[in-house]
């Protein structure tokens, strides 16, 4: 059940939190409607705004996020946020009868190339999917234990830089994407899949939404899986949930091996609070 509402353009005061002056975000490919509110300016130590109005969202309803934009742009938020390229919200009734495990088994099995009646498969393919078989191996299962609270803050440490803070109308973080009509992934997924997946990695890891851009997001990760086996299920979960997955070590710049593959984003899902995913 949503209960808030998105604030008027102009200053805002939460509690101890007080943003400048912002502006609503429409869906510019929509009705034109308000579907979240921005600071117009980035604002100094977003990652504490964000903690601070994260720990208030059950009073206000209003789930926040850090605005960036085009990868190949990444001085400007102009696109998509001033230019309105959203839809209107999507119908959530319809996300709720969404399967999480069916999606990405449906995906997995789209990624297999049909076997030839009388060869054996691409030793490169069965190299990629290691240590699993042509059958999705299931969802990864839930982590309980939570990180120490100053390994989330260190994980926050990317984003001191100035940033804009976005506000969206969500009962979720996870819900985000679909309330303000995200249209980042649409050469390749629709927005509701893609929520459905957030809401079992929200539910199973404590992954939240943390900033989203033109056809990127990044989550902050509770729980991150802690064993190599959980970190591998997860990996063949994050292989066909999107076109490039970047996190941990792989964000700072040092290479990691096989990348693409699951047992290479295995190495960067394994008790890494950061996740971030890129779509063509």
């Amino acid at each position: 059940m949503i209960t808030g509402r998105l604030p008027g353009e102009g200053p805002l005061r939460f509690g101890s939190v007080t943003l400048p002056a912002g502006m609503h975000i429409v869906s510019g490919y929509g009705t034109g409607q308000p579907v979240a509110w921005a600071t117009i300016q980035p604002v100094p130590e977003p990652d504490k705004i964000w903690a601070a109005l994260s720990a208030a969202h059950p009073q206000t309803g209003l789930v926040p996020f850090l605005l960036e934009g085009r990868a190949a742009d990444p001085g400007s938020t102009e696109r998509p946020w001033d230019e309105g390229e959203f839809e209107d919200p999507a119908d959530l009734a319809e996300l709720d009868r969404l399967d999480a495990e069916a999606l990405l088994e449906s995906w997995w099995n789209s990624r297999l190339k049909p076997l030839t009646e009388g060869r054996a498969e691409d030793p490169a393919e069965i190299l990629i999917r290691l240590p699993f078989s042509r059958r999705f191996p299931g969802l990864a299962p839930a982590e309980t234990t939570p990180r120490d609270p100053r390994e989330l803050q260190l994980a926050l440490a990317w984003s001191r830089r100035p940033a804009r803070i976005g506000l969206a109308v969500a009962d979720r973080p996870a819900d985000v994407l679909a309330r303000i009509g995200w249209l980042g992934a649409v050469n390749t997924r629709d927005t509701p899949p893609i929520v459905a997946v957030l809401r079992s990695w929200e539910d199973r890891f404590g992954a939240r939404m943390l900033q989203i851009g033109f056809d990127r997001i990044r989550l902050l990760v509770e729980r991150p899986p802690r064993t190599a086996d959980a970190a591998l299920r997860l990996a063949a979960e994050q292989y066909v949930f999107c076109d490039e997955c970047q996190h941990g070590l792989s964000e700072m710049g040092t290479a990691v091996p096989g990348l693409g593959t699951v047992p290479g984003l295995a190495l960067c899902v394994l008790d890494v609070p950061a996740w971030t995913f890129w779509w063509d």
